[in-house]
């Protein structure tokens, strides 16, 4: 599949609040940058090293008066860590990243893994990510015209579980990720994107269903009155970032999780143990209540 690195039209229409996550892919860039992950250098701006340093002088240091207090970029890296590891293991011939933002996981999958790969995001991300490939050598961007797509749709539009299947087809083993997004959307709106990913992955044919996952970053209420001082310090920190738009509410348990994604149509669910992905601080993984999920489809003909 190759659709170069041209920005498709807009898919329905996207609401004028959600134009203000678009720092948080700029600040997320740069924690990339600073965690020295591969091709992070390219997609590092300074909006975002304004926002990152910014955020590190002024309200940060709330957290560093508390021994293992972890900060948004622990947050960040757990989240981003573990969905990476995951997608190695999955060894996927395509990716749908949705919310990609200013990543360097599709640049990253398309050269050094040969995958073909989808960013989907809002017209002007889109447009930003499309600005900062041009900085690439002219050889690397004729591997990317052949690998990474960036199109921009409407996640929650009544049509895009069509529209996704459209962009699965072919594929064996197809990985949707959501890094970073469903935590902007309310429980109605994580439910009907969830519908539409599961929709759009059994209607995909000639794909064994159990071969087909979506990888999403999801938090539970916190328990103890330590991991509530770390999420109160990043909700604070993600207000910052988002000019005052916040994350909505958290999930009670991992049970509601699970009945809320089995009743939009998937048949399994499992959080990642961070304990398995590399070069994670140990130290710091039992005060974030955030975990990445993998659900999947039962294969067909299965019980």
């Amino acid at each position: 599949m190759s659709q170069g690195i041209t920005p498709k039209n807009l898919l329905g229409d996207t609401a004028e609040r959600d134009v203000r996550v678009g720092p948080t892919a700029h600040y997320t860039a740069y924690a990339w940058f600073r965690l020295g992950m591969p091709y992070a250098e390219w997609f590092k701006t300074e909006t975002g090293a304004r926002l990152f340093w910014s955020l590190r002088v002024g309200l940060e240091w709330l957290t560093s008066v508390t021994q293992n207090t972890p900060r948004l970029i622990d947050y960040l890296e757990l989240r981003h860590r573990s969905i990476d590891h995951t997608l190695t293991r999955l060894a996927p011939d395509r990716v749908v990243e949705l919310g990609a933002g200013l990543s360097r996981r599709g640049v990253t999958w398309a050269l050094d893994h040969g995958v073909d790969y989808v960013e989907v995001d809002l017209p002007h991300m889109v447009d930003a990510k499309k600005k900062l490939l041009l900085r690439f050598p002219k050889a690397i961007r004729s591997t990317l015209e052949e690998r990474l797509s960036l199109v921009s749709a409407d996640v929650l539009a009544p049509d895009f579980e069509g529209w996704l299947a459209e962009r699965l087809e072919g594929s064996r083993r197809p990985v949707i990720i959501a890094e970073g997004l469903l935590g902007y959307f309310d429980t109605g709106e994580r439910r009907r994107l969830a519908s539409a990913i599961a929709g759009a992955l059994r209607r995909t044919q000639h794909v064994p269903r159990y071969s087909a996952s979506f990888l999403c970053d999801l938090r539970v209420r916190s328990a103890t009155s330590k991991t509530r001082v770390a999420v109160r310090a990043m909700r604070a920190a993600i207000r910052v970032v988002t000019r005052g738009r916040g994350a909505r509410e958290d999930f009670d348990s991992e049970d509601a999780i699970y009945r809320l994604f089995t009743g939009a149509g998937f048949d399994a669910a499992r959080p990642i143990d961070p304990a398995q992905v590399p070069d994670l601080n140990a130290d710091l993984l039992g005060q974030i209540p955030m975990r990445v999920w993998h659900f999947t489809l039962t294969p067909s003909g299965s019980s």
